[in-house]
């Protein structure tokens, strides 16, 4: 992992939180865009960068095309999001993790671990819930989505994995599987990311107000 951006002191927390977790560990760390750029150019061992929101970009996109500029390396994973207003570019723009700056130290290992087993995690910790956005999305499209695509795609879209849907649902996997097809097929989406940036584009996720699943009770209880 790489821990990148951010005042020095704030990387050097965050590092140390990392190594003291039992499955997480900090490969390199980088204080600017430039920094970030040479790790990954030079093939650093890291599956997630944990991008702070305060590192400066100077390229066109600004922010958001650094989160896919990492995307095409690593998973992205952003750091002290001011607001849920920023959530839906930093998903469609590749973020497979959003975390406010006030989440506690089990919250971010726990996300972190979400993110490395293929997940997504939105977790802004005790930041104020907002109203939902005007969708950029036809609503009209999650009407061609059952009440159990729908339950399904809300659990996915929490970081969990067919499995566990399953298993939290009472479904067989296979099952599970089936109705994730079907959605791809619907929305004529191809990928699982895609369809989860969908789910918040479309207002059917709502961060801060709309419940999720398992994972959302753990990162409660561990705050």
């Amino acid at each position: 992992m790489i821990v990148a951006g951010g005042p020095s002191l704030v990387r050097a927390a965050l590092t140390r939180v990392i190594d003291a977790s039992d499955t997480l560990r900090v490969a390199g760390a980088a204080a600017r865009t430039e920094d970030l750029e040479n790790l990954l150019a030079a093939g650093v061992d890291a599956d997630v960068v944990l991008l702070d929101r305060c590192i400066h970009s100077g390229r066109p996109g600004g922010f958001t095309a650094l989160i896919t500029e990492v995307c095409a390396a690593a998973r992205a994973v952003v750091f002290g999001a001011p607001s849920a207003q920023e959530v839906d570019a930093q998903v469609r723009a590749g973020a497979t993790g959003v975390l406010g700056a006030d989440v506690s130290a089990s919250q971010l290992v726990a996300a972190l671990e979400t993110v490395c087993r293929g997940g997504l995690v939105v977790a802004l910790g005790t930041a104020p819930a907002v109203h939902k956005a005007q969708p950029r999305v036809t609503p009209e499209l999650t009407r061609d989505l059952s009440a159990r695509e729908r339950e399904i795609l809300t659990t996915l879209s929490s970081g969990q994995d067919s499995a566990s849907i399953a298993r939290d649902l009472g479904l067989s996997a296979l099952t599970v599987k089936t109705h994730i097809t079907h959605m791809l097929s619907k929305l004529g989406i191809r990928r699982r990311g895609h369809l989860i940036a969908f789910a918040y584009e479309s207002g059917l996720i709502v961060p801060g107000v709309t419940p999720t699943s398992s994972l959302a009770t753990r990162l409660h209880a561990a705050s």
